[in-house]
Formats: C-alpha cells, structure tokens, sequence
C-alpha cells in the first residue's frame, strides 16, 4: 500500500520553527497512531538505524489502516544523560502535535514512545493530555519513580529487548559498592509497579530475545525483526 504524506511547519512557543507530518493510506484511516521516537531521532528524514525502524513501523501501521502522527523533535545533546527539561520539550510538541490533528483523529488512539520518547509519553498523560488513549506501548522506557497518569488509559504495554541492561554508579560517598547493572528481568517488574494513575491502567511487559535498548539485534546469534512483534502489539488496538 502506498504510504501518503502530508507535512507542515510549525512553531514552538519561543519561535523555534519544526515540522509536523501524517502519514496515512489512501482510503479513510481506521485509528490514529502517535509515534515518539528515541534521543537519538531528532528529525523526519533521518538516516540513522533508529529513524530506518521508525519509518519502517510508519509503513507497516499505515498498510493496516491506520494514519501515523510524527514530528521533529528539539536536538539534544548525544553525550549527556537525558534531562527532565528533554521530556518537558518533547512532550509539549506531542501535545501541540495531537491537538494540530485532533480534527483529522479517527478511530481508536494508540501512543508509541521508545526511550525518551516513551519518558515524554508519560510526562504528558501525566498532565491529562489526550484525556484518552485506547492503547499505550513504551519501547525501552525504564520507570524508576510513580508516574501518574491523569489521562484514561486502559492497557500499557511495556517492551524491552533482552540485551538492554540498564547501569547504576554507587554512591559516590560510599566506594566500597560496585556499580549495578540490571536486566529487562529485574526492572521491568518494577518499571510496571510505578505505571499509576486515576483509571488504574493494565501493564503487560514484553521481553524480545536477542535486541538491544531500541529493538535492535545485538550479541550472538541470528538478528531478529522486531517489527511483526512491534505491530502485533499496535495492532491488536486498530
């Protein structure tokens, strides 16, 4: 199926000029599909590993019925950890960007958010925005605080890959603890336990063999799609 576009530019509040895009089918769309991608992605039309994913996944949701909101996201700094200030920024362009389509949104709503993408997610159901989703997946989103979600949001769905270990220093007043580093086995639990909120949401966690902290093949052994699990997940809410 034919994947149409249709962009447009827009402006954040303090002038910064970034482009918005729906991708849909041809025919009328059956849902709605808001797709915040990682740190790594800050624009539409990149080439990196992260955006090919991400574009392949516009593709394969579109080919299913489904229209797929999109936009540029503030540059950040590859270096340094994400900042609090990173989520807030990206999250207010996913709220101006469903609010910008709120006239063309049709069917059920499902959110995609990988990594920091699924941490700006969080921060803007937290604030009640949209007030509803039918469905929620994060990619790689580790929870480490409550996060309380105002909006209404019946099913999360919590995927890691299983290669995606996650590290802590020690204190750094206490040098005799070793750093920690957990697996998807560990933290998914508790990331689970910290997904709260008004309407009491169901989470369900997922563990794909073999795939990194974006869902890409790492270590030994055959690399492994993870698109067919990806739209399995989406899919089931379209």
């Amino acid at each position: 199926m034919r994947v149409h576009h249709r962009l447009q530019w827009r402006r954040d509040p303090d002038g910064t000029p970034y482009r918005a895009r729906r991708s849909f089918p041809a025919g009328p769309a059956n849902a709605t599909v808001l797709l915040s991608g990682p740190g790594t992605v800050s624009v539409l039309d990149g080439t990196g590993r992260d955006d090919v994913l991400l574009d392949r996944l516009t593709a394969t949701l579109v080919a299913s019925g489904a229209q797929v909101l999109r936009c540029d996201m503030p540059v950040r700094d590859p270096e340094r950890p994400a900042s609090a200030d990173d989520e807030r920024r990206r999250a207010e362009r996913l709220g101006r960007l469903l609010a910008g389509n709120r006239h063309v949104m049709t069917g059920p709503l499902s959110l995609i958010g990988f990594s920091l993408g699924g941490q700006a997610l969080l921060r803007l159901l937290e604030t009640g925005e949209p007030p509803r989703a039918d469905r929620v997946v994060l990619i790689g989103t580790v929870v480490e605080a409550d996060a309380f979600l105002t909006s209404r949001v019946p099913l999360i769905e919590l995927v890691y890959g299983s290669l995606d270990l996650v590290g802590y220093l020690a204190d750094e007043n206490d040098d005799k603890l070793p750093p920690a580093v957990f697996e998807p086995a560990m933290y998914a639990d508790w990331s689970a336990r910290h997904l709260i909120g008004t309407h009491s949401p169901a989470v369900r966690v997922h563990v794909l063999d073999g795939l990194g902290h974006t869902l890409h093949p790492c270590g030994p052994g055959p690399a492994r799609d993870p698109l067919p699990a990806l739209t399995s997940l989406v899919g089931a809410g379209l």
